[in-house]
């Protein structure tokens, strides 16, 4: 019998390690760490203490939408809620839906579905669900304030930072003096090559008093690139001046992400605008995405090198005064002109060859068309009896070249300073 229930047992704890981890305010596909799920039932619990509200937040991805995604969110509401005052957010992988009852039916408006939504969606489409989490209290927190005319929840809506192991440590303190600009935890390059960047990253930024950084890492745990870059810059001493002039280049492989970060006059030479998209049509990401880690660097480095020192000689590079690399222009002309000749050759020998005198032309149209263009429609709809239901659209980035990337504008970081910048995957 005791072996019996002992196995009954292990057969439990296997079927529930296999459950998502979740709060029972909150569910997601993705797993939660301990600290994070503690952090989510303490902003469900302020939600609840200071508006009397009990506020569920639900990431399912295996619905789509329809009658069965909303009958599985009000099951979870009638399983887990009071039955009074409370909501639902849930969100699948084609919809979001909300679900209030009582006095969250009185306080929420029919907007407020977009509004909260909108708060969330740039974390759902980059699949950071515990981020989600954390932006839906904090905009649910700030939407009962002004009703209620209360002071807000008392709740830190930061979210919790943990380092996996493989990514690089970022000090509690800023350091007072400056840490290797070049960190390549990720193992990307050979002893040769690191030494050579290194001391050109040191060269450039001792120069230009202007310092150029790049980290290359595993994992960024739970920081989004945006973040990890923003930090990584300011919590290891790096900056020149007042203004902490710099830029850092994060590159992370657990996701294939590069991240831009600029600071001080860095924001001014390397302008979201131009510069960004400049790199991202660049030399910079092809030898990313093809493994060319130290040409990737080395190229990065160099654009940095000429965008800052015409900055401080003459004016920032823009789109009206454009930056252009002669070597490569040179070359490109030197090819077309070797093609062209290569062409006009074969071209001038065919018709040499093969000329009649006559001019055959096509007899019909059609006979010139080649491929189609197919056009599909599709319906929106959105649905109000407090229940909300809208078709999620996605964001578009700027793209260049045949890649992509967006652009972080400029923000504040969690040292309190300025940054701007961008990034994309590889």
């Amino acid at each position: 019998m005791k072996r019996v229930t002992v196995f009954l047992i292990c057969i439990l704890a296997v079927f529930a390690s296999a459950l998502p981890c979740s709060a029972a305010s909150v569910r997601t596909d993705d797993p939660l760490t301990e600290a994070e799920t503690a952090h989510l039932e303490s902003l469900f619990a302020a939600v609840r203490e200071a508006y009397g509200i009990e506020a569920f937040f639900l990431i399912n991805y295996d619905y789509e939408g329809g009658d069965d995604f909303k009958e599985y969110a009000r099951a979870y509401l009638d399983e887990n809620g009071s039955g009074e005052d409370e909501l639902v957010f849930a969100v699948s992988s084609t919809t979001y839906y909300m679900n209030s009852r009582g006095k969250a039916g009185e306080l929420l408006e029919d907007d407020d579905l977009g509004t909260l939504y909108e708060a969330i969606r740039e974390a759902d489409e980059d699949g950071r669900q515990y981020s989600a989490a954390v932006q839906f209290y904090a905009a649910l927190d700030q939407l009962l304030a002004v009703r209620t005319g209360g002071s807000g929840a008392d709740a830190d809506f930061t979210e919790v930072r943990e380092i996996i192991p493989g990514s690089v440590p970022i000090p509690d303190e800023i350091s007072p003096v400056r840490g290797d600009r070049l960190v390549d935890q990720a193992d990307l390059l050979s002893a040769e090559d690191e030494a050579a960047l290194q001391a050109k990253l040191d060269r450039i930024s001792e120069q230009l008093q202007f310092d150029v950084v790049i980290v290359t890492c595993e994992h960024i745990g739970s920081r989004t690139p945006m973040e990890f870059a923003d930090d990584y810059y300011d919590y290891n001493g790096f900056g020149y001046g007042e203004n902490f002039d710099g830029t850092a280049l994060l590159v992370s492989m657990a996701e294939r992400d590069w991240w831009i970060s600029t600071c001080g006059y860095g924001q001014t030479a390397l302008s979201d605008d131009y510069f960004l998209d400049y790199i991202d049509s660049s030399d910079f990401i092809d030898h990313l995405k093809d493994g060319n880690y130290d040409k990737s660097f080395n190229f990065f480095a160099d654009i940095v090198e000429r965008f800052v020192t015409e900055a401080k000689t003459n004016e920032p590079y823009s789109d009206s005064h454009r930056c252009h690399l002669w070597s490569s222009m040179f070359e490109g002309l030197i090819w077309a002109a070797v093609v062209g000749l290569i062409v006009a050759a074969v071209v001038t020998r065919s018709k040499y060859n093969n000329y009649t005198g006559a001019v055959h032309t096509k007899g019909e149209a059609n006979e010139y068309m080649v491929g189609g263009v197919h056009l599909t429609a599709q319906d929106d709809r959105f649905l109000h009896s407090h229940v909300y239901r809208e078709k999620r659209v996605s964001q578009s980035s700027s793209s260049s070249g045949g890649s992509s990337h967006r652009s972080s504008g400029s923000h504040t970081s969690s040292s309190g300073r300025s940054h701007g910048g961008g990034g994309g995957k590889f």
